[in-house]
């Protein structure tokens, strides 16, 4: 399978350092005896101990000899989600050829350390990090809309919902109004619910959404039954809240929208962290060939 951007990130994260052997393991014991680093000899009996592995992100490599001071150059890379390749000419010419080739691979284990097979099976462990330059990525929020993306405005309009998500016969998902009420008058007529539960569920296809031409997003609902016209009229004066089709909205909780990079997006204002990473609350708006749009856990259609 190939490496996706996102596995060579986590890869280049993962390698770039200096690494140094940790320990040896004898496969042909019985109980796979550990054996300390300074066992890593070569087979005259050179010492291999002192040797360090410094991978970096531009994707050369550097073997030191801290027995001698030697140093040489190579070249890295990535061949799986957990495997990795360098290559050097000479090892310090402490190595055969053969041996040489089987060093150079090596695979990630399950404890974060780095494994590879001569003879034994050597471990190394990363004893210092290296320098990773964190890639920035543009936020849809910082990216200003050119001109002629300005003048992108099919979207505007206002929407009524078309499938909330919700549970009917069992299955929680998107449903139309008919679908949910009549699923409901099943269950009303069976005993299994109440018609005040019906009308809570109903709450959210009363809903309303604009898009306007200045690019905000609006929210409509339905007047609160326990709110008197005289309040309604006195919030609407004072600039709180605005009537339309009998329902209300709020200036003040509108959220933006906008067309760039040849998409919509809205501004959910929604904060979010996934594994560690903070997630844009702009959200892809994309009308399908009816012009329904996915909004939240809604899909709207226009009025």
């Amino acid at each position: 399978m190939p490496l996706d951007a996102n596995d060579l990130k986590k890869g280049l994260k993962f390698l770039v350092g200096t690494w140094g052997i940790d320990f040896l393991v004898n496969i042909f014991s019985n109980n796979l005896d550990h054996l300390p680093a300074s066992e890593f000899k070569s087979k005259d009996g050179k010492d291999l101990s002192q040797i360090t592995w410094e991978f970096f992100e531009d994707h050369t490599m550097k073997l030191k000899n801290g027995a001698t001071g030697e140093e040489e150059k190579g070249t890295w890379e990535q061949v799986s989600d957990d495997k990795f390749k360098y290559k050097c000419d000479k090892f310090f010419s402490l190595l055969p050829p053969e041996t040489l080739e089987q060093i150079q691979e090596l695979q990630k284990d399950m404890e974060g350390g780095l494994v590879f097979n001569m003879l034994f099976i050597i471990r190394m462990k990363k004893t210092a990090e290296g320098v990773v330059t964190e890639e920035k990525v543009l936020d849809i929020g910082d990216i200003k809309p050119t001109p002629e993306e300005l003048q992108k405005k099919e979207i505007v309009g206002r929407y009524k919902v078309y499938k909330a998500l919700t549970c009917v016969d069992g299955k929680f998902d998107l449903f139309t109004r008919e679908e949910v009420e009549a699923d409901a008058k099943k269950k009303i007529a069976a005993g299994e619910m109440k018609q005040a539960e019906l009308d809570d569920t109903m709450t959210i296809f009363n809903a309303m959404i604009e898009f306007t031409d200045d690019h905000k997003v609006l929210e409509y609902s339905m007047i609160p039954p326990d709110v008197s016209k005289e309040e309604i009229d006195e919030a609407v004066a004072s600039g709180e809240v605005k009537v339309v089709d009998g329902m209300i909205c709020s200036d003040e909780e509108a959220k933006e929208w906008k067309y760039v990079k040849g998409d919509y997006y809205y501004n959910s204002g929604e904060k979010c962290v996934i594994m560690g990473e903070v997630q844009s609350p702009w959200k892809k708006l994309t009308p399908d060939s009816n012009g329904r749009i996915e909004f939240r856990m809604i899909i709207l259609e226009r009025k």
